[in-house]
């Protein structure tokens, strides 16, 4: 598969459409990497439609050697966990699927562990803290409408503080649902 596709070519300035650019959150580090290079004058990415415009000299430096740069440096790829799995799917929201996991095995060894023993330990405590910012982590805005962190006061007040385990349970299964909305809402998202 191709790691890139040239949109516009004129001597000494590119077009390139990158679909690698949505895995990455801080653009001017790429456009310092590339602007290093001799012969490459001034680069410009525009993250909402994955491109970069490349303006380079065209006595310094070939479109070839541009197009190997391009290549190699979008196929280095920092390791994600579940990326071959949710591959269309952003980094934030690759964060969250695998905070919400770790999370969701805390919740399933704690759950055992009550029924053989009613002692609260440090695992206990734990885990709530893991629900908490599994939760908390989700979202960019106003996380407090969220309906995972609503689901959790909610139930905190329902169920009672004795029933915490039973209160990180729900706001869990919550913020699971949220995640799996957010994955379905980014992959029918239209490319601008």
């Amino acid at each position: 598969m191709p790691s890139y596709t040239v949109l516009h070519d004129i001597p000494g300035r590119l077009r390139i459409q990158v679909p690698l650019l949505r895995n990455y959150s801080s653009f001017d580090v790429i456009e310092r990497y590339y602007c290093a290079i001799k012969g490459i004058e001034q680069v410009r990415i525009e993250p909402a439609i994955m491109t970069m415009v490349i303006i380079y000299n065209t006595q310094k430096i070939s479109k070839r050697e541009i197009f190997q740069f391009i290549a190699l440096f979008f196929q280095q790829r920092n390791w994600d966990p579940v990326q071959s799995i949710f591959i269309n799917s952003t980094p934030g929201i690759r964060k969250a699927i695998v905070r919400s996991a770790v999370t969701g095995l805390m919740l399933l060894v704690a759950v055992i562990k009550k029924r053989y023993t009613r002692k609260i330990d440090v695992f206990d405590y734990l885990v709530v803290i893991s629900t908490a910012h599994t939760v908390l982590s989700h979202g960019e805005s106003d996380r407090y409408r969220h309906p995972d962190i609503l689901t959790g006061i909610i139930s905190l007040f329902s169920l009672g503080a004795s029933n915490l385990l039973h209160v990180c349970i729900v706001t869990w299964a919550v913020n699971v649902l949220e995640i799996l909305h957010d994955i379905k809402r980014a992959n029918h998202r239209p490319i601008q």
